[in-house]
């Protein structure tokens, strides 16, 4: 078993950048993956939050884009908030995270899952 209560202080009274250099000496430390460690020991949503919480921001706009975009229909409000209110580099590194954590090309799903001047938008503001 996990204390929980203590995972939950440690996360959440630190900044993203703090929990990004957690990882990397976890990984130093015992050659092991923090993520993978906590997903094993955690279930259900609080498992989801202290994961998206351990990693960068981008690959939280990853899996909102990716829920957004799978199954029937898509999410376009999801899409235009995340993809109109990010910097160059958040878009960049957004790109990155999606294709690190789904081993699939951003533009190219959203290009499959929209049509006409939305998408070109998309496209546009990918760019």
């Amino acid at each position: 078993g996990s204390d929980k209560e203590a995972i939950l202080d440690l996360i959440t009274s630190r900044s993203n950048k703090q929990r990004v250099e957690i990882c990397q000496a976890y990984k130093s430390l015992y050659g092991k993956d923090l993520i993978a460690d906590l997903k094993y020991e955690l279930t259900g949503k609080f498992e989801r939050l202290i994961v998206s919480l351990m990693r960068p921001p981008a690959y939280g706009d990853a899996k909102e884009i990716k829920d957004a975009i799978s199954g029937v229909g898509t999410d376009e409000k999801c899409l235009i908030e995340i993809l109109a209110s990010r910097t160059n580099q958040q878009i960049h590194d957004l790109v990155a995270a999606y294709k690190d954590a789904y081993e699939r090309d951003l533009e190219a799903d959203i290009v499959g899952d929209t049509s006409g001047h939305f998408k070109k938008m998309l496209v546009v503001l990918l760019q």
